[in-house]
């Protein structure tokens, strides 16, 4: 087990975890762009084609992140009560599981794409595309499920850089194969949109294989410590505890970007090309707040099953005000620079218009964003899922729908005022549900003020930029 989680300062050991995960991340996202990239070499109706696929896509990967987040959870507490043994039952028991309910749902996928993005309001020539798109990720959905349990696993016991160097991997691989396959390089024919599929089904695989290995290393994956049936039924029953909650949450937030998608759809393929583009980009951008939260569940959980509680604090105040400042910060960014970022991808007008409206809109919302996301990711650590489950609920049924579905009624910059909204009714809502655990909880939290905080934080930089100008 790596003690680091459990006697580092709070500070560096977030920062120790936070910085491989967000640099693997950002490969991964510089890596989709890339694809995005490409296949907007091959015109807009082909960037149309991956965003309307762009919401089921997120509804599967979604699912199985709630999975992965329930596994983190349980394995990062067994790990903090030094039961090492048993994080590796329920490590393996879990990328078992799931590995095979993946290849179930690809093959329900596989047999629904014509109804599903008819649904969606994708015309017959797009649907085309996007069956020769979707074919191939269902293929290779289980080599996903497997990599996502096992780096869940692995961040559980504080192991980051091997994950990271995989991660990186993968997506060179996919980068590589993209430009072959989809423009016919040498002996590779020119497949197009399908290319790129078959270009991520390759990296996925690469990458599962390379992290199985990194997890029989480090004694988290091993078929001989599933002894028993009952032992099984046991495990997968407090997997499920968390992972259930984790999942309705997950799955929650692919519903709401459908939908989206769906009112997006009204204003024609430029309007679904650039709410295509504009995701990728904030999936980009938003790389350190999405690091943050992904290892705040593991490090929650391993202080947690340690009965550290005090360390719980100071995850909650460090983490919060980092998500605020990185929002700012990249809000400022894109209200400077978004139409040079959005014109790499396309050369339609009309577009880098409709995307640049949507960080001006959407990107003053991004630390309320964060926010959400932190405290969700802390009730997971403390096996709080249900919390989770509420918060996501009430962001997504009760704030998102019913706003951006009222703002499609009255033009597209609506749609992205309603999103901006949401966000921030979200932060809000999550701190009443934060105060109202730290208060059941006897947390010292509870008195403390964040503005005080965020004063000691511009006051140590500003003292520091003297000190660096004498």
């Amino acid at each position: 087990m790596d003690t680091g989680l459990l006697n580092k300062p709070v500070k560096n050991a977030l920062v120790s975890m936070a910085a491989p995960a967000a640099f693997g991340m950002l490969m991964t996202f510089i890596f989709q762009l890339v694809d995005t990239f490409f296949i907007g070499q091959l015109g807009t109706k082909e960037l149309a084609a991956i965003s309307f696929s762009y919401p089921i896509y997120i509804f599967i990967v979604s699912f199985f992140m709630g999975t992965a987040a329930g596994v983190s959870s349980v394995v990062g507490k067994a790990l903090g009560e030094g039961d090492s043994s048993k994080a590796q039952s329920l490590t393996t028991l879990s990328i078992l599981v799931f590995m095979f309910l993946s290849v179930l749902l690809a093959v329900a996928g596989i047999f629904t794409i014509q109804p599903t993005f008819s649904l969606l309001g994708a015309t017959a020539e797009t649907i085309a595309m996007i069956s020769s798109y979707m074919l191939p990720l269902y293929i290779g959905m289980f080599a996903l499920v497997g990599t996502l349990i096992g780096n869940a696993a692995l961040m559980s016991k504080g192991i980051m850089i091997q994950t990271t160097v995989i991660m990186a991997i993968g997506g060179i691989i996919n980068v590589i194969f993209d430009y072959f396959l989809i423009f016919g390089i040498g002996l590779f024919p020119a497949l197009g949109l399908q290319g790129a599929a078959i270009a991520t089904l390759i990296s996925w695989v690469s990458i599962f294989g390379l992290m199985l290995l990194v997890l029989i290393k480090e004694g988290l994956f091993s078929l001989s410590s599933l002894r028993s049936f009952s032992q099984a039924k046991v495990y997968f029953k407090e997997i499920m505890s968390i992972a259930s909650p984790a999942i309705a949450a997950q799955i929650l937030n692919p519903v709401a970007i459908a939908v989206i998608t769906r009112m997006v759809s009204q204003y024609g393929d430029n309007a679904i090309a650039a709410y295509g583009i504009v995701t990728r980009i904030e999936s980009l951008i938003l790389t350190g707040i999405l690091a943050l939260s992904v290892i705040v569940t593991p490090f929650v959980a391993q202080n947690y099953g340690a009965k550290s509680y005090k360390r719980l604090d100071q995850v909650i105040a460090y983490s919060g005000r980092m998500t605020v400042y990185w929002g700012l910060f990249f809000f400022a960014i894109m209200v400077l620079f978004s139409q040079s970022i959005i014109s790499v991808f396309t050369d339609s007008q009309e577009i880098i218009e409709y995307g640049k409206m949507y960080f001006n809109l959407v990107g003053l919302s991004f630390p309320a964003f964060g926010l959400a996301l932190i405290t969700t990711s802390f009730f997971n650590g403390v096996q709080q899922a249900s919390l989770s489950l509420r918060l996501t609920l009430v962001k997504s049924i009760i704030f998102i729908l019913p706003l951006t579905v009222v703002g499609a009624w009255m033009g597209l910059t609506f749609i992205w005022i309603g999103i901006a909204i949401a966000n921030v009714l979200a932060a809000v809502y999550a701190k009443k549900l934060l105060n109202e655990w730290l208060e059941s909880n006897h947390s010292e939290l509870i008195m403390a003020s964040p503005l005080f905080d965020y004063f000691n934080d511009i006051k140590s930089l500003w003292s520091k930029r003297r000190i660096s100008q004498k």
